[in-house]
């Protein structure tokens, strides 16, 4: 019968932080995809990548709203067992509240190596995944970003002006300059005019121009010819869009390997990243965020307990389930705190990580204690 009732109360508390989790995680990933439609109206992308770009970046929201619905999914979960008198089936089939307390806080460390899971596996695999679309992308769009009488940098090194636009992909009066012409040291740097102009219907990344002249640098001197048709290859192009992988994004193992070599004061850069003392407080972050910040989930499940040392029938329950609340969004509030004040100090890094463990054991023996007396 006591497992029964665990098994409930558990997959009560995975329901409903599953129905939140994914409630406020879909509002924010719209959110978020709205903000990242720059992709496509000044990057010039494809609907597909900025698709696949907010795909790959839910499991990040995942992991940032998990700590607070599973708080509150305890939290809410408590009250209406204690409401609904379901607490009181555990008390009259022999569970003690330290016993209950204590299948609760095993429930949240399973939770606690999902996240840490979420956080230092599929998440930054996922981000970095993101990054790889967009590292691999190229114009597929840049035809609607075209529009007469504007100048189009999207694209690095390379400015597009079009004085007008006869047909979808068919223009008139084609500007279209290189790098920087004033610059005859370079010889990447050009200017082309056309007459006329369209983009091949097979292949959108070939600007067919005609009647045209090219100004062009070669050897410190200006050179022009005119020409009666080219082909212009927009793929040798890339957008502005960042493409290098960010902290967050980088492999778990590439982190604690940078972490390691900083200990031992070796500096070294690899492709996807530069490991040296100036990344070191983004590094102690990342770390943090993967793996010390998870360990607050069972301090949530304890503070969620002391629902248990007052029933519904005190006059001032709400009022006591309210102060719990607060003490819960106390200790979120403290583990964000906590990642935003992490310096480049390992004596200061090493005091935020056993933070939380001695936060646990204090509140432990005290709501112990507490029961204990009840």
């Amino acid at each position: 019968m006591e497992k029964i009732l665990f098994r409930k109360l558990i997959l009560d508390i995975s329901l409903r932080a599953l129905i939140i989790t994914f409630t406020i995680g879909l509002i924010v990933w719209i959110i978020q995809a709205a903000n990242y439609l720059d992709f496509v109206i000044d990057d010039g992308h494809n609907f597909t990548i900025y698709f696949y770009y907010n795909l790959f970046n839910f499991p990040k929201i995942i992991h940032r709203i998990l700590p607070f619905v599973f708080g509150i999914s305890v939290f809410f979960e408590l009250i209406k067992y204690e409401r609904n008198n379901e607490l009181l089936i555990f008390w009259t089939n022999g569970v003690t509240k330290k016993k209950f307390i204590s299948n609760l806080i095993n429930f949240s460390l399973i939770v606690m190596l999902i996240q840490i899971l979420l956080g230092s596996v599929i998440s930054p695999s996922s981000q970095l995944k993101a990054r790889e679309f967009l590292k691999n992308s190229n114009m597929d769009f840049l035809p609607n970003l075209i529009k007469q009488g504007k100048f189009i940098d999207t694209v690095s090194g390379l400015t597009i002006f079009i004085n007008e636009k006869t047909d979808k992909n068919s223009f008139k009066n084609i500007y279209i300059q290189e790098g920087n012409i004033l610059d005859l040291t370079s010889d990447d740097n050009q200017i082309i005019y056309a007459k006329e102009g369209f983009l091949d219907n097979t292949d959108n990344k070939i600007f067919k121009l005609l009647k045209g002249k090219i100004i062009s640098t070669n050897n410190d001197k200006l050179i022009s010819f005119e020409f009666d048709k080219i082909d212009y290859d927009l793929s040798r192009f890339e957008s502005r869009t960042i493409k290098i992988a960010k902290m967050q994004e980088l492999p778990t193992k590439k982190i604690i390997e940078c972490s390691i070599s900083l200990m031992k004061e070796i500096t070294y850069r690899e492709k996807m990243f530069l490991c040296d003392f100036g990344s070191l407080k983004n590094i102690n972050q990342e770390i943090y965020k993967r793996f010390i910040k998870p360990m607050y989930f069972p301090l949530l499940t304890l503070v969620c307990c002391f629902l248990l040392t007052f029933s519904k029938i005190e006059n001032n329950f709400s009022f006591k389930s309210i102060k719990v609340f607060l003490y819960i969004f106390i200790i979120l509030v403290l583990s964000e705190i906590l990642l935003r004040y992490i310096e480049s100090s390992q004596l200061l890094f090493a005091l935020v990580i056993i933070l939380p463990i001695i936060i646990y054991f204090f509140i432990y023996n005290f709501l112990i204690s507490k029961v204990s007396y009840g």
